[in-house]
């Protein structure tokens, strides 16, 4: 895995938690501007802080360094998106899910 996939996978897991980065900062002890290194590549993230990070977004570790271009690890990502989502959100979840499969289907 190259460090940018690493800082992409710490980002989207911080999103999907619905975290900005300042919030991730706080309940991890880094700085903002850490976090933001971090997912931009700038910085590597030590062992203890992938840790950190993996128990502070609720992943295990091991989701840093999936393969997204695999199927099931897409699968698994979609599911915890949805297993995160806020039940007051589902329906706008569902509505994107649909947006973005009729766009899709249209181009094919």
């Amino acid at each position: 895995m190259q460090i940018s996939s690493l800082g992409s996978a710490i980002r989207r897991y911080r999103k999907v938690a619905g975290l900005t980065q300042a919030e991730l900062g706080e309940r991890t002890g880094f700085d903002p501007k850490t976090i933001s290194r971090f997912e931009t590549g700038t910085y590597t993230p030590s062992v203890e802080a992938l840790f950190l990070l993996a128990t502070v977004l609720g992943v295990q570790l091991k989701a840093f360094f999936v393969d997204l271009d695999d199927e099931d690890e897409q699968r698994a990502y979609l599911f915890s998106v949805i297993h995160k989502t806020a039940p007051k959100d589902l329906g706008k979840l569902i509505a994107a899910v649909d947006q973005a499969l009729s766009k899709l289907e249209r181009q094919t």
